[in-house]
């Protein structure tokens, strides 16, 4: 590939060359080549990238870094030439190592060259200052977003006097109020080992200054344009702002309530200040406090709102509520997001809908489904206790319906079930339907004959309708026993009942497995 003459002038050349073919393999190397590269006569074949990484070079010459057999640098100056031998293209790269011959500060504008390079490869507007706070360097985007002053910007040039001419003039980008007092403030910050500021610009967009202390005193200032993260943290306050649903923001490991939506102001009825001197757990009641605050401060994740709590309103007023929380992290803060729903009205309403589904419309008493359900507990909890029924029915009750009508037929029974209660006392009074009623009890058949006398006085008094006295009695029939099937033992008390209406009505029968035991004698 290289004729004779050229290896003989290469190898005659006093420089160090390097020949290269198309691919950048060393195809020849002189002996000078080979002790400045330390190779000793085996550099054919390598590829000139391990030799000068910054390869290729452009024609002409330049400087680079070479490195030798160990990895060790040292900075050439490279003249790259190039010619055609045959078909094929010869480069040549003539080496001469320049670490003694360098200028006085050639360092120093290399790093520098180098520095400047870096800081206009930043999306951000960028400048440095040495440790009497001078202008060193800045970037394109720095001067573009300062061009009221960029006339002024000139390496060794005080921060502050720049900022005084900025403030002087009329086309100073920043919003600012009190002018002396804006400069004091911002060259305290300014000389803070690292400060952060938000600075609304007079076009409404927002820079935050971000300001870092170096090692050797100076500084690293860069501009950032957070417009649109202010214009996203607008949008989410308005959002936490408007939202129909009480909002509280929390510290995740104080609790301490930060924020507060004017929902949650409205909801909790406290005044915002004080809203504010709370923690999350504080509006629970007393029995859910401590159960809240270690449900919030064992949050692993976000919860979603599955235990409805109790809260307790600056009125006084309590509160059913479910809690979404989710889980923030802003920086190495924990934040939690609290929203709460207000299901009182649904609890009220399914506590309503349960004692309906378990109560006598009319009178307020457990209905029979309530009853037998009750029984059936009393029976499988009963252990030394006899259990007892007392079956009651009214005497006289259909004329009251069929001479008055129904409405006074209700407020009769309602007056009955309120008589029967206060007789019965702690134990349950039923309503069964139409005029009869149940008395479930535990003890022995003497409580059941005196709560069954007093059942039967208490009908001595009339009962007022539309301004008439009219008299009713009530026959009783009573069932005792331990451990029985419940339906047995409702069978055995309807058959006292029956037997206390034949006879004679307005009295009481207590009926056993084997029959009656014990029939009330009439006065």
């Amino acid at each position: 590939m290289l004729g004779t003459e050229i290896l003989a002038f290469l190898q005659a050349c006093p420089m160090a060359v390097l020949a290269l073919d198309t691919a950048g393999h060393v195809i020849f190397a002189n002996s000078e080549a080979g002790q400045l590269l330390e190779f000793d006569g085996r550099l054919c074949g390598v590829n000139v990238i391990e030799l000068m990484p910054e390869w290729p070079l452009l024609s002409g010459v330049s400087t680079a870094f070479v490195n030798n057999r160990l990895g060790h640098r040292r900075l050439c100056r490279v003249q790259v030439m190039s010619w055609l031998s045959g078909r094929e293209t010869v480069t040549a790269a003539l080496l001469e190592p320049v670490e003694d011959e360098r200028p006085a500060g050639y360092a120093a504008r290399e790093a520098n060259l180098r520095l400047r390079y870096v800081i206009e490869m930043l999306p951000e507007a960028v400048c440095v200052f040495d440790a009497n706070d001078r202008y060193v360097l800045w970037n394109q985007k720095y001067a573009e977003l300062y061009a009221d002053i960029a006339e002024h910007l000139k390496p060794g040039i005080p921060f502050e006097e720049i900022l005084r001419t900025s403030l002087a003039g009329d086309g100073m980008r920043e919003l600012v109020g009190d002018k002396e007092a804006w400069l004091q403030a911002r060259m305290q910050k300014f000389h803070q080992p690292v400060s952060q500021e938000e600075q609304q610009l007079r076009d409404g967009r927002w820079l935050r200054h971000d300001d870092r202390r170096t090692p050797d005193g100076g500084a690293i200032g860069m501009r950032i344009d957070i417009t649109g993260l202010k214009q996203r943290e607008d949008w989410l306050r308005q959002l936490f702002d408007a939202n129909p649903m009480p909002m509280l923001l929390c510290d995740g490991d104080s609790l301490a309530i930060l924020q507060a939506n004017r929902a949650a102001v409205d909801f909790y009825g406290f005044a915002p200040s004080d809203l504010l001197s709370k923690r999350a757990c504080d509006m629970h009641t007393d029995g859910e406090f401590h159960a809240f605050e270690k449900a919030l401060l064992n949050l692993e994740d976000h919860c979603d709102a599955r235990t409805i709590w109790r809260q307790t309103m600056h009125d006084g007023l309590e509160r059913h509520v479910l809690i979404y929380v989710r889980l923030l992290h802003e920086g190495s803060e924990r934040r939690l997001l609290l929203t709460v729903a207000d299901v009182s009205d649904r609890i009220l309403a399914e506590t309503e809908a349960n004692r309906l589904a378990h109560h006598d419309v009319l009178t307020g008493l457990p209905n029979r489904m309530q009853f037998y359900k009750a029984l059936a507990g009393a029976l499988a909890s009963s252990r030394q206790e006899k259990v007892v029924i007392c079956y009651l029915d009214l005497d006289g009750f259909k004329p009251v319906n069929d001479t008055f009508g129904h409405a006074a037929g209700d407020e009769v029974l309602k007056n009955v079930a309120k008589r029967l209660q206060m007789q019965a006392r702690d134990h349950l009074v039923a309503r069964l339907g139409g005029d009869e009623f149940a008395i479930l009890m535990t003890g022995e058949r003497a409580g059941a004959v005196d709560l069954a006398e007093r059942c039967i006085a208490s009908f001595q008094e009339p009962f007022a309708i539309n301004g008439l006295a009219i008299r009713l009695g009530v026959s009783i029939g009573i069932a005792a026993a331990s451990g029985a099937d419940g339906e047995a033992l409702m069978q055995e008390a309807d058959r006292a009942l029956y037997r206390a209406k034949a006879d004679g009505r307005n009295t009481w029968q207590m009926m056993s497995e084997g029959g009656p035991v014990l029939t009330r004698t009439k006065a």
